[in-house]
């Protein structure tokens, strides 16, 4: 808790830790706390957070959607995974704050295969978008450029190099919950959804219920998502953000089919 600085108020009585106070760090958690809160954009086209739910949250940030889930599902256990250190200590330190339990938090990413140390870029300012490809980070920027114009994309946020390791959700599953069930895995992860999808044995795809997905549609990426849920015996629904004509931001609701 002591090295996270301050928090930001985004409404009365609703506040919560973050890496680095700003104005754009305020701006995108308040962007966040009403597609999860006000909009509950997890929770359509079926998706339920059932009492005892067991729930995965790959690139949990700094806890939003885990404490949304605690507090529809108090009874529910959480994986929280969150690879980016000063991220991390801001996730604990709001589960802490608002007197969350039942959450699992190991500081790693995800991904196809184990790798001790790998690099990710930290935005200290926008810290949702941290990502360890920033790359198509960057290419994603460049559409957005085109689209509103130099002007407004004129500060671009300050990077960071860390380092994290990497794991594979299955490997995760295995001392978290070898046998339960996996009510919803909820993915957010900034280019690396195909990663998580690749670390997960075809039996714990067999006992995974729900999936949730953001995803920027960058170098085909939507399209392969949803084969691959497909793929797996899901439905699936597409619904397009808020912001998709510029950032071509998308959820990928999945279900199981009966």
């Amino acid at each position: 808790m002591s090295e996270i600085s301050s928090s930001v108020q985004i409404a009365d009585g609703v506040s919560f830790f973050v890496p680095q106070p700003t104005s754009r760090q305020s701006a995108e958690l308040g962007f966040s706390y009403n597609e999860i809160f006000e909009d509950c954009r997890y929770v359509r086209y079926g998706i339920q957070l059932t009492d005892c739910a067991r729930i995965v949250d790959a690139g949990a940030n700094v806890g939003l959607f885990t404490i949304f889930a605690k507090q529809q599902s108090p009874a529910a256990e959480v994986l929280a995974v969150e690879p980016i250190p000063a991220i991390h200590r801001a996730l604990r330190a709001n589960l802490e704050a608002y007197a969350i339990k039942g959450v699992d938090t190991p500081r790693t990413a995800l991904g196809a295969e184990h790798e001790r140390e790998v690099p990710f870029t930290f935005y200290p300012e926008t810290p949702g978008e941290s990502t360890r490809y920033p790359e198509q980070k960057r290419a994603g920027q460049d559409l957005t450029e085109q689209q509103l114009g130099h002007t407004e994309m004129a500060a671009v946020p300050r990077e960071v190099a860390v380092a994290a390791e990497v794991n594979r959700l299955s490997a995760l599953l295995r001392d978290w919950a070898p046998r339960e069930p996996v009510d919803l895995l909820k993915i957010d992860v900034e280019g690396a959804e195909l990663d998580v999808m690749e670390g997960l044995d075809p039996a714990d795809w067999q006992r995974t219920r729900q999936v949730v997905v953001e995803v920027q549609d960058v170098c085909g990426r939507l399209d392969r998502i949803i084969d691959e849920l497909d793929s797996r015996d899901f439905s699936v629904m597409v619904e397009r953000s808020r912001l998709s004509e510029v950032y071509r931001s998308f959820m990928v609701y999945a279900t199981r089919r009966p």
